[in-house]
């Protein structure tokens, strides 16, 4: 009787140890100014899988003036942003103007994505993106 509760309990606690270790979600955000821009991409994990991508470029606008900011809002930036992340599939795409700031984000789709470039470690995602320039906080 003991001996097969004992099991039980190991199985269980197997079972429990690996359905949390290696799925625990976490958080890559990772920041670069590129010129007048800041661009953000934030990737979420379950465990070493990818499974939620978004950007967010912000374009700073105050030097220019409210005229200019207005013809700046006319214009369609999800296309521009997209042409220059062609690497990805934009879904959801905002741009909206707030406090002379033009701001585009979206969501990125994944399924476009070959499934072995959104499997990793969270850690070496933000070692080899901060190789490209990005600083990366992980949570």
């Amino acid at each position: 009787m003991k001996k097969g509760i004992l099991s039980t309990l190991l199985v269980l606690v197997t079972v429990l140890c690996l359905t949390g270790c290696g799925s625990k979600p976490s958080t890559l955000n990772c920041t670069q100014k590129v010129s007048t821009v800041d661009v953000q991409l934030t990737a979420n994990f379950i465990g070493n899988k990818i499974n939620a991508m978004s950007m967010k470029y912000d374009m700073d606008l105050s030097k220019y003036s409210d005229a200019l900011v207005n013809t700046v809002a006319s214009k369609d930036y999800c296309s521009t942003v997209q042409k220059s992340m062609s690497q990805f599939t934009l879904v959801g795409c905002n741009q909206t103007v707030e406090n002379k700031h033009m701001i585009v984000t979206s969501g990125i789709d994944i399924s476009k994505i070959n499934s072995k470039e959104l499997t990793g470690s969270p850690a070496a995602t933000k070692q080899a993106l901060e190789k490209q320039g990005y600083t990366c906080t992980l949570n």
